[in-house]
Parts: C-alpha cells; structure tokens; sequence
C-alpha cells in the first residue's frame, strides 16, 4: 500500500483492536526504506499488538495527520522542505505534549537533535539507523509516554470531579471533613490522607489546593503506582546531562515542576524504601537533588500525601519509614468508607443522579423509595466511585424516569443483592430505624469474627485485609465484640 506518496508497511505483532501507530516523517525515499526495515527488525514485541507505519515527506502532512487521528510515536528527520525538523516538534508539543518524538539526524547535525529536545523532542536517533539502538530508545520513550499520559489523565478527571462538587454530605463525618479541608488549606504543613479506594482522597487533595494561597500554582499529580521503581528517581527529582545512557540534556523532575504550588503523591504507600529517605531528605530540607548532580535547587512547594494502606502496620512491618510517616502526617485527614457514612449516601446519590441524568440527556431521573433503601444498605466496597459507577449504568439501563429498587439490585453483586431483599422476620416487628440498626450491628458483629478468624485472631492482619485502619478496627471490636476472647496481636 502506499500513502502520502511513499511506501507505507505494516508489522503485525500479536492481535489487538486498536494499531499501535508511528508516524515516520522523511522526504528521502532511501531514508524510508532503511528506517522501515530498521523498525521492521527492532524487537517491538514488548510493546504487543498490531503495528502500523504511516509515512509522510513534509511536516504539514504530518501535522494535518496528526489532526486526523491518534498517533501513537513520531519518528522525524531534522532536514525537510518547508517547515523544519525542529519546528514540528515545537508545533507536536503544542498538540500533545505526551506524544513521543524522536528526531533523526546524521552525526555532523547532532547540536539540531540537542535543540529539538531542548523544544520538547524525547530523543534522537543518528542516521543510518541501527535497529537495535532504534529498539530501546522507542521502548524507553513509550514507557515514559505512558507514565505521563496516566498522570495527565488522572489530573483531568480529578479535576472534573472536583470542579462537578461531587464531595457533597450532610452528616457528622462530612462536616468533619470540610473542617479539616478548611482549616489544613490555611497553612502550608504536609498533609496526610487516608481512607479507601474511591473515597474521594483526590477530590480532597485538590480542594485543600484550590483554598489555599496557592491555588493559582500548579497542583503536580505523582501517582507512586504507575511509574517503574528505576525510573521514580528520575521522574520524581530529575536529571543531569549525562546521569544515565540516553540523558544528554537536564530534565527537571516532576516535583521540582510544580515549584511554589503542590505537589501530590498518590498512593505513597506503594513508595520503595530506598526513595522514602530520599523523599524524607527533600522534604527536610526543602532542596532537591537531580539524578547525576552534584548542585541542589531550592524548592518551596507544598505536599499532599494520599494511602488506602495502613502506614502504622507498614511502619511496624519495616516496610515503611517511621519518620517519613510523621513528617507527613503533620496534618492527618482520614476520609471514612461509605459504609461509615450511610447519612450520607442520600444526599450522595441524588446529587450523582443529577449530575449523570443531565449528561444523558434524562433531567427528571429521581429513586423511589425502595431504590433509596437498597442504596443506603449496601456496603459500596468499591466507596464513592462504584456509587457512580452502579448510578451511571442505572440511569442507561432505566426504562422511565423513576429509579427503582429493582434497578440498583440488578447491577449490585448477587449476593448481597439478594440478602438487601429479605427481611428476618423478627426485624420486621420492630420500628424501622431500630430495626435497621439492629441489622447493620448484627452484620459487623458477623464481619469482624470471620475476618478474625480467617487471620488467626491478629487484628492487625484482619484489619488490613477489611481496608480498616488498625486503631478504627479496634475501636470496632471493643463496641461489637466486648469481652469475647481474642487474641490480641
């Protein structure tokens, strides 16, 4: 097949739907050929899927490609007619700073590949292309593509949430923590929050930010979970010219980025031991220390730390830093499960279901009353983003405007679902509230015994493996459990 006037090829790797696309740009037909069968013969095969070459001879057609579709890696030569190597890379970073450019040049034009990284470009390739070399540039700068993709799209969609105020309560939790939101965005000390998956912590981390003083700066997003262990050092405090093979330009790191507004680390739980002290380190002295250098820069960001772990058992483990811990946690902010904050789950839901029904285009969406009920009953194991989750397939699925108990229980897991449906008669004789509450005692006394006997009686397993904070498992145990004899590990 040719397109764009030049041959074009296809390498079929491994089945998928969706191509993995590199988009070659080069005016000289021989060029093409060889960085083809260079490609051709580079181990891509880490990367899976399907794999296809587009191939254009001038930047224009490249950039008009690039409006077209979604192009996954540019490889570019530096020399081309009309618009240059070097301002295509200024215009791609324009388009899409996460999209991975590497520019080929011969060795007597190596400063132009220098001043193409300087604009944005990841790396370069010298001319005539060596495959093998090719083959670990393109895997070194996908990995980094995606690091920086996951990190963009999971800023974007936590600031939809926050912008869409979808922390929103009435009870006695939620106005706790408006209060600790207030008062920890009045002043500048690290904040520790943690709480389960899906209980909003980034929703909170950015609106400490946007009432703070430095609600204007950057708010820098590290999600600890997504970047490989020997990439996080560089990724966290950059590096220097020369640190390691393939830096031949400085980098600043993605702390030193957001300099003078905040900096959150996500799941710092998931943070290996040995950049723990490094961490520690910058955070006790306000410096840091790019990977290969030997001069510190000077920092004054704040930080926003978030874990769905237990840090005091990781901390009793070894696995965790004690005084890490402490020095996050100067301000501590524990967001409680859904299940802890059943007043809120109305208040909650009607607002998720406005927001969702308006989006699909079914303004007057509202929940009957049993529809409310299997709501608030429910134990959200997955907390606020399966609430979402279940309402945005309710609200799709629904067949008129009122949400009915059938609709939730439908789309929750069948064994819980079919339990939300019966009532032991006893309860039954009794006035609602009590009797609910009766039911809602009954089901921690029953959760905290097996949990307990599934790990031995040791409560700090038991309490990690429910997602509960040790001491809040305790707590749970001294009200529900007494003076039954456990064992007390």
């Amino acid at each position: 097949m040719i397109r764009g006037g030049v041959p074009d090829m296809r390498a079929t790797r491994a089945k998928s739907k969706a191509p993995f696309t590199i988009l070659i740009v080069e005016d000289n037909a021989t060029d093409v050929e060889l960085m083809l069968h260079a490609l051709e013969s580079a181990d891509l095969k880490p990367l899976g899927g399907d794999f296809e070459m587009e191939v254009r001879a001038k930047a224009e057609g490249a950039l008009q490609l690039l409006e077209e579709r979604a192009v996954d890696l540019v490889l570019t030569d530096m020399m081309l007619p009309g618009m240059d190597g070097l301002d295509l890379v200024s215009r791609i970073q324009r388009i899409d700073p996460n999209l991975p450019v590497l520019v080929v040049t011969r060795m007597n034009a190596v400063s132009l590949a220098v001043d193409a990284m300087r604009r944005g470009a990841f790396d370069y390739v010298l001319k005539p292309v060596n495959a093998e070399d090719l083959g670990v540039r393109l895997h070194r700068a996908i990995r980094i593509s995606e690091i920086m993709r996951r990190h963009s799209v999971y800023e974007q969609q936590d600031r939809q949430e926050f912008t869409a105020n979808s922390f929103v309560g009435s009870g006695a939790a939620f106005e706790r923590i408006t209060r600790n939101i207030r008062e920890a965005s009045q002043g500048r000390s690290t904040v520790l929050i943690t709480g389960e998956t899906g209980t909003g912590k980034g929703m909170i981390a950015r609106a400490i930010h946007q009432q703070s003083a430095e609600r204007d700066r950057p708010f820098q997003v590290i999600d600890c979970t997504t970047v490989p262990d020997g990439m996080m050092e560089s990724e966290l405090f950059g590096h220097v010219r020369g640190a390691f093979t393939g830096a031949i330009v400085d980098k600043p790191g993605l702390i030193e980025l957001a300099n003078s507004g905040t900096v959150f680390l996500d799941e710092i739980g998931e943070l290996p031991l040995f950049l723990q002290a490094k961490l520690l380190r910058m955070l006790e002295d306000s410096e840091v220390r790019p990977v290969g250098g030997t001069r510190v820069r000077r920092i004054t960001s704040r930080f926003i730390a978030a874990t769905n772990r237990d840090l005091e058992a990781r901390v009793r483990e070894g696995t965790f830093r004690k005084d890490l811990y402490y020095r996050l946690a100067v301000v501590s902010i524990r967001v409680p499960p859904l299940r802890e904050r059943r007043d809120d789950i109305p208040v909650i839901a009607r607002h998720l279901l406005g927001k969702l029904a308006q989006s699909m285009g079914k303004t007057q969406c509202h929940f009957d009353e049993a529809a409310m009920e299997i709501l608030v009953s429910y134990s959200w194991p997955g907390n606020g983003r399966e609430l979402r989750n279940v309402l945005e397939r309710t609200i799709m699925l629904a067949t008129d405007d009122i949400i009915q108990a059938r609709d939730i229980r439908n789309l929750l897991p069948q064994s819980e679902a079919e339990s939300l449906g019966s009532v032991d008669p006893s309860l039954a004789a009794l006035p609602y509230m009590e009797a609910k509450e009766r039911a809602l005692d009954e089901f921690t006394k029953s959760y905290l015994r097996v949990k307990l006997s599934q790990h031995g009686g040791i409560i700090t397993k038991a309490a990690e493996d429910s997602g509960i904070p040790r001491q809040h498992f305790s707590l749970l145990m001294k009200r529900f459990l007494g003076g039954e004899d456990i064992e007390n590990s």
